[in-house]
Formats: structure tokens, sequence, C-alpha cells
């Protein structure tokens, strides 16, 4: 996709979803959503854009100490090992079958992240309006925080089985161009 989105954040009780907007040259407009949810859930829709609609998987960070993390996937397939297949690659390898050097010339999520240092210090940063959504996880985060240390129970989670499942708007969506659009 060629195209720079439109981006907004949102914050609300369970997370953060950052939607993009992208007008098309036919007129319609290509909408991606996307989501941190707590306590530990990622909801981010194929970048592929394979189909349209509500995402195909969702993915929970497992975190293994203070500087390692495990991400496990789930998803709505049609044929067994459909998940594989979309898994990622550069030149035909997949991420962890890169070269040190190609993972300079390509660099990627892992790369970022790493680059920063093992924990980072947020003092250290510089942060700029495309990290709008981290400041609102960040935020969020605090709250529960102090929700816990107050006795109440953190967003995403309930001890009640009568609450209902939570459903997440992320996914990947094509809206037509209006019908008096030329």
């Amino acid at each position: 996709m060629g195209l720079m989105p439109d981006v907004t954040f949102e914050a609300d009780e369970t997370g953060v979803s950052i939607t993009s907007i992208r007008k098309l040259e036919d007129g319609s407009t290509f909408r991606r959503v996307a989501a941190a949810v707590l306590p530990t859930l990622r909801v981010v829709p194929n970048p592929r854009v394979a189909v349209y609609g509500r995402v195909e998987s969702i993915g929970w960070v497992l975190p293994i100490d203070d500087h390692s993390f495990r991400i496990y996937t789930a998803g709505r397939v049609r044929n067994s090992c459909e998940l594989a297949r979309v898994r990622s690659r550069i030149n035909g390898k997949l991420w962890e079958e890169l070269t040190p050097a190609e993972h300079r010339d390509f660099p990627g999520d892992y790369e970022a992240q790493v680059s920063q240092g093992a924990i980072t210090a947020h003092s250290e940063e510089h942060l700029a309006s495309s990290d709008r959504g981290v400041a609102m996880l960040r935020r969020l985060l605090r709250r529960q925080l102090d929700a816990i240390r107050e006795g109440r129970d953190p967003a995403g989670t309930s001890f009640n089985l009568n609450t209902a499942p939570v459903r997440f708007e992320a996914g990947n969506y094509l809206l037509e161009k209006p019908a008096h659009a030329t």
C-alpha cells in the first residue's frame, strides 16, 4: 500500500485502537483497525489484506521476564496451516532465516524494539505525534495499576461467568465510493 494513511488513536476502558484511513484512486476508502487490548491481547489484521472484514486472528503476548515475551496466535482458518502461510517473508525468507545484513537492510518491528535497549528509559525517549497511541496505552496501564492497588479488577479481566464476550472492531474494511461520486 503506497498511500500514507490518516491515522487516529482512540482509548477506551480496555485498550487503544488505531484506525488508518486511505482514500484509494477509484474513490473507495480502505479502513484498517488494529488494537492493543488489556491485559495482553494484540488484535492486528493481516497486512496483506487477503480478505476484507473482521480480523482473522488475535495474539496473546505472554511476558516471560523483564526482557522476553512469547506471542501465541489463534485464528479463523479454512485450511490447516493457513496461519503459518501468512507469516511475513522477505525475499522468500522468514524473519528468523534472514542474515544480519538482511535484518539491517529490511528492519521490522523487532529491530525497532531491540534497538532501544533491553529496558527503555522513558526519560530518554523523544515521543512524536505518531507515538500518541503509546502514550495513551501507558496512561491506561497506570490506571490499571491504580485499580489493582485499590482492590478493583483491572481492565480486560472478569470473574463473572455472565460477562458477555468481548467483540473487536479490528479488521480490514473496503468502503465503496459514494454513489454520487464520479
